[in-house]
């Protein structure tokens, strides 16, 4: 079991989300006060804990979760650094990822999720905040589809947040923005852009990139948009939510905003 902060003990954990090739992710509870009060642990991975830009970002992310107070992320608990590198602690959010829906789901559903998981992008920009790896995985929505949380922002861009080192693509390939698969600056239309690519995924079923392999992925996905495959992604949804959900899968950024 991973190593809890101390202060906090280790319980069982799975499929949270945030974990990658960098980053472990386990649940928590303060000392004396489990079962009740769970909350979620990140910590660096070993390969991650030698790189200098890697344990400032982890700690960039708990000051970012801190100022967005739990506004559409979940709210931070505590933060600090021990022998094995930073940690923070994060309230859990009892929320499915958007993932876990399947494909064909009702459509007024789906509708209710979209605006959720849009106002809760808008909230993080409207703090300045970009979130950089916007995925079913990433997005939480309620039953009801009324309200959508957005987790790990390893990631993300705001000014408090150090630049990410050179090297590899860092995200999620098939829901990333042209101008993020080509290594360019990008903004709040990228996630625009994953949202709108993630929740068509999540009702069609069909991914929107089907290369073989991760190269050949990285190039499709920086010289293409997605408009062909959202237009028959959309079927079956709201004309308006359809056309919104297309255009924001556009090539072009700047189509991304009407």
């Amino acid at each position: 079991m991973d190593q809890a902060p101390a202060g906090f003990v280790a319980l069982p954990s799975s499929d949270l989300p945030g974990a990658g090739p960098t980053t472990r992710v386990f649940s928590v509870a303060r000392a004396g006060d489990e079962p009740r009060g769970e909350a979620v642990c990140k910590r660096l991975g070993p390969r991650a804990l030698g790189e200098p830009s890697m344990r400032e970002r982890l700690v960039a992310e708990g000051r970012l979760l801190a100022a967005l107070g739990g506004r559409a992320a979940p709210r931070l608990v505590a933060s600090g650094e021990d022998a094995l590198g930073p940690w923070i602690v994060m309230e859990r959010v009892d929320l499915p990822a958007l993932a876990s829906r399947h494909a064909g789901h009702d459509a007024e559903w789906l509708a209710k999720a979209a605006e959720a998981a849009f106002d809760a992008l808008a909230t993080v920009h409207a703090a300045g905040v970009v979130h950089g790896d916007v995925s079913p995985a990433n997005v939480l929505v309620s039953a009801d589809g009324t309200r959508a949380v957005l987790v790990d922002f390893g990631l993300a861009l705001a000014p408090s947040m150090p630049s990410l080192p050179a090297g590899p693509f860092r995200g999620t390939l098939l829901y990333a923005a042209p101008e993020v698969a080509r290594g360019e600056p990008f903004d709040g239309r990228a996630d625009l852009f994953a949202m709108a690519a993630s929740l068509l995924h999540v009702w069609s079923g069909e991914a929107p990139r089907a290369e073989a392999t991760d190269a050949a992925m990285l190039v499709a996905a920086g010289d293409h948009g997605l408009e062909a495959w959202a237009r028959r992604a959309a079927v079956g949804l709201a004309p308006d939510l359809a056309r919104t959900l297309v255009m924001r899968c556009s090539f072009d950024a700047n189509d991304r905003l009407a």
